[in-house]
């Protein structure tokens, strides 16, 4: 790890601190109190929405984010941000009490178990395995998993879903380049963490657990398609759930 790199995960560890500091949750109590979700349509427009705004706010906050071309910035975070989303909850998730919490906020816990009532057990039980795995292969390391987030959003056509009426991006290779210095860094970090073979052994795995992001993603994109009417939902969860034709 060189001073640069350095600099690097403590440019990502403020930006991701001031973005959750900036956006405060209202209209629902504060912690330590619970606030349970009975329908899909609460699900998104309280902690989906939250955590979509947020971590909008934290890309905003990483200077390569915004050399990218504005176009190609709007392409990448109307495909991407959902699958985002999901990693995050790796940051929110108590696998011991099966709730979820953003650290240092006042804001509400959510529960699990809600999950089985708005999107049946099978959603349930694939969110949480695939959350109890990305925080047993990381290691609770809550800086892999913000690098994790960028190397995400960077990641063109990641989410994989109506891959065909995806926007080609006007300077790929920018977006090319800022992916390939955050897999980096994140390898870097790793390495210095962990060492060399524990790294390589994370890198796998956490690449299975990846594939299982994109399922959760198309899930909840189509289950919020049969459910949900878009008029009902802000035109930020519009887009990031594709919900109107955006393209």
């Amino acid at each position: 790890m060189t001073i640069f790199d350095w600099s690097k995960i403590q440019q990502v560890q403020t930006a991701y601190s001031e973005a959750m500091a900036y956006n405060q949750v209202v209209g629902v109590p504060p912690y330590p109190a619970t606030q349970p979700i009975h329908s899909t349509l609460e699900l998104i427009r309280i902690p989906t929405y939250l955590s979509s705004i947020r971590l909008i706010t934290y890309l905003r906050k990483i200077p390569e984010f915004e050399l990218i071309d504005s176009d190609d910035r709007v392409t990448l975070v109307k495909r991407n941000l959902l699958a985002v989303v999901f990693m995050h909850i790796v940051l929110l998730y108590d696998p011991i009490a099966d709730t979820y919490h953003e650290h240092n906020t006042q804001d509400p816990i959510f529960q699990g178990k809600d999950w089985i009532e708005i999107l049946g057990n099978e959603f349930y039980h694939e969110l949480t395995v695939t959350s109890r795995k990305l925080i047993q292969i990381l290691e609770y390391d809550r800086v892999a998993v913000k690098i994790i987030l960028l190397i995400i959003l960077f990641t063109k056509g990641f989410c994989a879903y109506d891959i065909e009426h995806e926007s080609s991006l006007n300077n790929p290779w920018v977006v090319h380049n800022t992916q390939i210095l955050y897999i980096e860094l994140l390898y870097k970090y790793c390495s210095h963490q962990y060492g060399f073979e524990t790294t390589i052994n994370l890198f796998s795995k956490l690449i299975n657990q990846l594939f299982a992001i994109q399922r959760l993603s198309a899930h909840l994109k189509h289950l919020v398609h049969s459910n949900i009417d878009a008029a009902q939902l802000s035109p930020l969860m519009q887009s990031v759930l594709q919900t109107q034709n955006t393209t």
